[in-house]
C-alpha cells in the first residue's frame, strides 16, 4: 500500500501557517522556516576544548583565521579530460528552443539580495554571508546542474558553466562543491533521471537505493584520489587511519528543500575546515528538519513502502508516516550531527603555527600556544571576518584544481551531455515526478 501527503496541499502554505515568529541575526544562517521553529536556532558554542595538530587544543568556541604568508596546504587537481560545451548558449535558450525541458532547467529559491547565491526557498538567512531573507521573495534561478548535465555554455551573468569534475559515468556526476566545507566536498548527483530532490526517491524506493548505490560508489572512487595523495593524506588528516576508518567517518547527506532541484548527496570528508567546524557546533550547518542524512534515508527506503509524492508534499507528512513506521527522523538527524562533529574534531590537524588569528565572539586575536593550549592576546582591529574566511578558502579548496594561469579556479564542461529532451538520451522521468 502506497502513503501519501494528504492531498500534496502547497507546502509553503503549510509552513506559512505552522511558522513561529522568527528573526534573523547572528553569525552566519542557514535557518530554516516554518514548522521546525526553534530547532533551527543556532546554539551557544560548546565551552570544551578540542585537540589540533601537534595535540594543541582550542576552544570550540574559537576557530583559527587568515594562513599566514607562504604557507600552502597540499591539493589534489582533477585528472579528467576537459571537453567543451554542446550547447553554445544560456538556459534561457534552451529552455526557448526545447520548451519541454522548462520544467527541468529552473529552481524556486530566494536570491540573496548581498552575495547573489541562490538560497533554498525555505532559509530565513543566506548560508554564505548570513544576509537575512525573511522579506525575500521565492522566484526562480537557472538550475546549474541541468546546465552542466546538458552541458550549456554559459549562465545569464555571463561566466561559464564549467564544473570540477572529478567522476563522471552514464549514471552518475561527481565534482567539487564550489563552497566547500571540508578540504574534500563534493556533490553527486544522478547523470540519468531527473529527481528534484530525495522525497522522489520514495515513489520506488528500491530503485531509489541503487541510484544512491550508485553515487556512493563514485564519490568514494573519488575521495580514494585523495586519501592515496600521501601529502594531502598527512597533512589533512590527524593521526593514522584507513580507507575503511575514514569509509565510516564520510559526512553524508541530502538537504531538502535543496537549492538547486536535481537531487545530490553532499559528501563531506572531515574534518570541516576552521571556520565551518565553528558553524557546525553552533548548528548553521547540517541543519536538523533540513539536513537528511543517507543513513535515514536508506533505512526509510529499505522498508520498500512506497509513497506518492508531488512537487509540494510536505516534508513533515513524510517524515510523521515513517516515524510511524520506527525510523525516527529527529534520533537519525542527532546521531549525525554528533557524529559529525566528533569525527570533524578526531581528524582535524590544523597547525596552530600555519595562522595568524584565532576568533572568538567574532573578534580577531593574536594569540600563543602555552602549555599545549591556545591562548588568546590582544585584539586585531579592522579584522572583516568575511574577507578573510574567503581568502582561507581559496588556499586551501580543492575546487578548480589546478587553478588557470591567471589564479583562478579551472574547470570543464561535461564529457558526455544529455540530449536535450526528456526521455532515453536526455532526463528520463523518474515515477511520479512529471505526474500531478
Amino acid at each position: 500500500e502506497m502513503g501519501s501527503g494528504s492531498s500534496c496541499r502547497k507546502a509553503a502554505a503549510a509552513d506559512a501557517a505552522a511558522a513561529p515568529p522568527s528573526e534573523c541575526g547572528g553569525s552566519g544562517g542557514g535557518g530554516r522556516a516554518g514548522s521546525v521553529g526553534s530547532a533551527m536556532a543556532a546554539q551557544a558554542p560548546s565551552i570544551e576544548r578540542m585537540a589540533v595538530a601537534g595535540g594543541v587544543e582550542i576552544l570550540r568556541s574559537q576557530y583559527f583565521a587568515k594562513f599566514k604568508d607562504g604557507v600552502e596546504y597540499p591539493t589534489v587537481p582533477s585528472s579528467v579530460v576537459r571537453s567543451e560545451a554542446t550547447f553554445d548558449g544560456i538556459i534561457d535558450e534552451l529552455a526557448e528552443k526545447y520548451p519541454e525541458l522548462s520544467a527541468v532547467l529552473y529552481n524556486d529559491v530566494k536570491a540573496c539580495p548581498n552575495c547573489g547565491k541562490p538560497c533554498a526557498y525555505s532559509m530565513t538567512t543566506c548560508n554564505a554571508c548570513a544576509t537575512c531573507l525573511q522579506e525575500v521573495e521565492i522566484t526562480k534561478s537557472e538550475n546549474v546542474f541541468s546546465a552542466f548535465l546538458f552541458g550549456v555554455k554559459r549562465a545569464k551573468r555571463g561566466f561559464p558553466y564549467t564544473v570540477s569534475l572529478r567522476r563522471q559515468t552514464p549514471d552518475v556526476l561527481v565534482f567539487d562543491d564550489m563552497l566547500a566545507l571540508t578540504p574534500c566536498h563534493f556533490d553527486g548527483i544522478p547523470a540519468k533521471h531527473y529527481i528534484p530532490d530525495w522525497r522522489f526517491l520514495l515513489t520506488d524506493p528500491l530503485e531509489g537505493l541503487k541510484v544512491i548505490d550508485q553515487i556512493e560508489e563514485e564519490c568514494w572512487a573519488a575521495t580514494l584520489e585523495f586519501f592515496r595523495d600521501e601529502k594531502f593524506r598527512t597533512a589533512i588528516f590527524k593521526g593514522g587511519i584507513t580507507e575503511e576508518e575514514l569509509k565510516g567517518k564520510v559526512i553524508k547527506s541530502f538537504n531538502f528543500p535543496p537549492s538547486q532541484f536535481q537531487l545530490h548527496i553532499q559528501w563531506l570528508v572531515p574534518p570541516l575546515t576552521p571556520f565551518q567546524h565553528f558553524m557546525a557546533e553552533i548548528r548553521n550547518h547540517f541543519h536538523e528538519d533540513r539536513a537528511f542524512p543517507i543513513a535515514y534515508v536508506r533505512k526509510v527506503l529499505e522498508l520498500n513502502k512506497p509513497y506518492k509524492v508531488c512537487k509540494d508534499t510536505p516534508i513533515e507528512e513524510i517524515v510523521a508516516y515513517y516515524d510511524g513506521l520506527g525510523i525516527n527522523y529527529k534520533q537519525h538527524w542527532n546521531e549525525f550531527y554528533q557524529k559529525s562533529l566528533a569525527d570533524s574534531m578526531q581528524l582535524a590537524n590544523w597547525r596552530p603555527e600555519d595562522f595568524e588569528y584565532v576568533v572568538e565572539d567574532g573578534k580577531a586575536y593574536n594569540f600563543s600556544v602555552e602549555g599545549g593550549q591556545v591562548v588568546k592576546g590582544a585584539q586585531v582591529e579592522g579584522f572583516v571576518a568575511s574577507d578573510v574566511q574567503k581568502l582561507d578558502c581559496a588556499a586551501i579548496q580543492n575546487y578548480g584544481r589546478p587553478y588557470d594561469g591567471g589564479g583562478r579556479p579551472s574547470g570543464t564542461y561535461v564529457q558526455t551531455p544529455l540530449k536535450p529532451k526528456l526521455g532515453p538520451g536526455g532526463y528520463e522521468a523518474w515515477p511520479g515526478v512529471f505526474s500531478d
